[in-house]
């Protein structure tokens, strides 16, 4: 079992002197196929991941997106946390892998505790969100990772509608785009309560 770490949490947000917060999320899935693969993942591999947003030295949001990605799809990079791994530990060293970048945290936002659910089965992962900004290295030409294809920088309004699209995808695509606009969109909404 997938179990919370509430002591991790606020050791987290102590070390940062942040106020994030813990919020449940349900994703009922009616097929068994990306349930499936999210089961896999936390039995395996990854307790949850890590969310980053990454602003830029513009104050520009990186959004990314790979080459199977259905038409125009972006979203906010996601790295996997190891089962005994740190997770302030696993930002930055995902940060460095997907994106090749050096950064700062500027805020941590909190964790989505999903509960994701098929038929009679649960699976629970654990999004921890970060904001984060840019202080070093090379955008992609640092990265140890080649899994992103593309980026776009774009402001708050932009980012918004990338969000939107993601909520939308239909056909093969959907499940895993019910997911991603959960974590984009609990970006999105926090850095529009902060005004960032």
């Amino acid at each position: 079992m997938n179990v919370f770490n509430e002591a991790e949490f606020n050791d987290i947000c102590k070390k940062l002197g942040a106020d994030g917060v813990v919020r449940d999320v349900a994703i009922r899935y009616t097929m068994p196929g990306y349930f499936n693969r999210v089961r896999n993942v936390v039995h395996h591999d990854r307790r949850g991941e890590v969310v980053f947003c990454v602003i830029r030295l513009d104050g520009r949001i990186i959004m990314t997106r790979r080459d199977d990605y259905p038409g125009q799809i972006y979203r906010i990079p996601t790295g996997g946390i190891g089962h005994d791994e740190d997770v302030v530990e696993a930002v930055f060293r995902e940060v460095k892998e997907e994106l090749g970048l050096e950064v700062r945290i500027r805020a941590f936002a909190g964790v989505l505790r999903i509960r994701f659910e098929y038929e009679n089965e649960r699976v629970m992962f654990y999004s921890y969100i970060f904001i984060l900004d840019e202080v070093g290295g090379r955008l992609l030409a640092d990265a140890s990772d080649d899994e992103i294809s593309e980026i776009r920088e774009v402001d708050i309004d932009e980012f918004e509608r990338m969000v939107r699209a993601l909520g939308s995808i239909e056909g093969k695509w959907q499940d895993w785009g019910r997911f991603r606009y959960i974590t984009s969109n609990a970006v999105l909404n926090y850095l529009k309560q902060k005004s960032i």
